[in-house]
């Protein structure tokens, strides 16, 4: 197991909020080895939980920023709220992976993240999902996909909380050409069950009726 994710989820294990590892790192929890270096850890909340995040993480030592959009972040002080549908990035004081430059928006800064590889846990990014209700994973609304969260939200061997294989395609679907969502996408799919593959193809047309390299 990557002692980076052991750290993470003992760092998080005290947390008054539901949480699993998404991204790259989410399908090596599926297939049980590694794929690839990582840049960093991507963990998935509940639109719900938001407030709680930032709290919790300032409180732990770390700084959180809110992305803006335009490759612009907001640093939120103790008490400041988060807007909804913002992902949130948390980094220790120090981290050489990303730095900051003034912007010309009072209130935000531009970040620069260098893809030099997480060699130490001093990043964390929380990605968000809308759903309202508890037992429901949300992707889209519109165009609406969506999975039981028994079924989107598993359990490692070592008890890890990571998304489901086909949600987490489903993400760098959105984005195949981005760095290594082809490779991650040749390696995990083939692994996936009859019905796993099914739901994926499904939700992969209702996303991408165009057409999309991914279809079967």
């Amino acid at each position: 197991m990557n002692p980076l994710l052991m750290q993470a989820a003992k760092l998080l294990s005290a947390a008054d909020f539901s949480w699993a590892v998404c991204g790259g790192f989410a399908l090596e929890l599926f297939l049980g080895r590694e794929l690839r270096p990582h840049g960093d850890i991507d963990l998935c909340a509940f639109e719900a939980d938001r407030s709680k995040i930032p709290a919790f993480m300032q409180k732990s030592g770390w700084q959180v920023y809110e992305f803006r959009g335009q490759g612009k972040v907001r640093l939120l002080e103790p008490g400041d709220a988060s807007d909804p549908g913002r992902n949130l990035m948390c980094v220790l004081p120090g981290c050489s992976l990303v730095e900051f430059f003034p912007s010309e928006e009072e209130g935000l800064l531009y970040h620069q993240f260098y893809h030099t590889g997480l060699k130490e846990l001093n990043y964390l990014e929380f990605l968000f999902t809308p759903s309202a209700a508890p037992n429901t994973y949300l992707f889209s609304a519109n165009p609406p996909v969506s999975l039981p969260a028994e079924k989107a939200l598993l359990r490692g061997t070592e008890g890890f909380p990571f998304l489901a294989p086909e949600l987490a395609l489903l993400y760098k679907a959105l984005r195949p050409d981005e760095g290594p969502a082809a490779s991650d996408y040749q390696a995990v799919y083939p692994r996936l069950s009859p019905s796993q593959k099914q739901w994926f193809q499904l939700q992969l047309k209702k996303l991408c009726p165009a057409g999309h390299p991914w279809m079967e």
